[in-house]
């Protein structure tokens, strides 16, 4: 049987596998054969074949995008709103180029650095007193942006740039973010806000589990709708504080991203390359000194070596 777009079903997809998550939230109902397979080495998931070419000229006019929005024009000022959207410019040319191989390049870690500085540009704005100006630096520069908490400094843009912030482990721009939150422009309405409110709630020390525990319905809910849930089961292993479970989840995490994205025309999305969030929690315990015991090209061996020696 083949789907829409000429793609098999992930169960009939050559070396894939699927009898179920390994392990649900906080540790529960590990499967007994997933415990024997982690303890018997790394547990490998694998990522279809991507030829997907970057095309010369659009990386060039994202990379010119990215550019205007903190080096304007003489004479014209500097508007927050474009931050946002340079950050997504940066995303997207991470995630195209993320295709091409099963690590990443200079060029990619240099999208991660700037996509994390624009991140934390812009939320340093938003705390910023209105009717004041916020000095913040993207790219070596030292700009100044009118105070203000707009649509850019919504609740998804905050969840990106904190994925991006622990991606790169720059505290300097994760600080704004936990000091924000995602509801400091107005209230996240997403089916993804009771996910960045556990995260902003881990993130500041404070008791995380009862937010995770609503994560994790709120995980349940999002399927319902017809969205693909935030890795709520991965979080809840950091919350637990469950090293051999959030690996188990972390395999879980990146199957349920590959099969999501095998389904009909969204292979050619760039953001099948890569989960943001996943790899983000995956560097995040790296950091913390967990062994990350994935092997997988969604979990780009340079980021979690660079995150190991943090």
């Amino acid at each position: 049987m083949v789907g829409a777009a000429g793609y098999l079903p992930h169960a009939l997809v050559t070396g894939f596998e699927t009898r179920g998550p390994r392990v649900a939230g906080f540790g529960r109902d590990r499967r007994p054969d997933a415990v024997a397979a982690l303890a018997a080495g790394p547990l490998v998931v694998e990522r279809p074949a991507c030829d997907r070419a970057v095309n010369a000229e659009s990386e060039a006019l994202f990379d010119q995008y990215t550019r205007e929005a903190f080096t304007p024009p003489e004479g014209e000022p500097l508007v927050v709103g474009r931050l946002g959207s340079a950050m997504r410019y940066q995303e997207l040319l991470f995630k195209w180029r993320a295709g091409n191989s099963a690590d990443v390049t200079d060029t990619q870690l240099a999208n991660l650095r700037l996509a994390s500085q624009l991140g934390a540009a812009l939320f340093r704005i938003a705390l910023a007193e209105p009717g004041t100006e916020a000095g913040v630096t993207i790219d070596g520069q030292s700009l100044r942006y009118p105070a203000g908490r707009g649509e850019a400094a919504g609740a998804g843009n905050w969840a990106n740039a904190t994925a991006f912030a622990l991606i790169t482990g720059v505290r300097e721009d994760l600080a704004p973010l936990v000091l924000t939150g995602p509801a400091v422009a107005g209230k996240d309405g997403s089916a993804y806000a009771a996910y960045r409110e556990a995260l902003h709630v881990y993130l500041r020390g404070v008791d995380p589990e009862p937010a995770a525990e609503r994560a994790l319905w709120e995980a349940e809910k999002a399927k319902e709708w017809g969205f693909f849930p935030a890795p709520a089961v991965l979080l809840s292993q950091l919350v637990e504080g469950d090293e051999e479970s959030f690996n188990r989840a972390l395999a879980d995490a990146l199957e349920a991203h590959r099969d999501h994205y095998q389904v009909a025309d969204r292979a050619d999305d760039p953001d099948a390359t890569i989960d943001l969030d996943v790899l983000a929690l995956a560097c995040h315990a790296r950091r913390t000194g967990w062994d990350i015991r994935v092997e997988s090209p969604f979990l780009p061996q340079r980021l979690l070596k660079a995150a190991e020696h943090m």
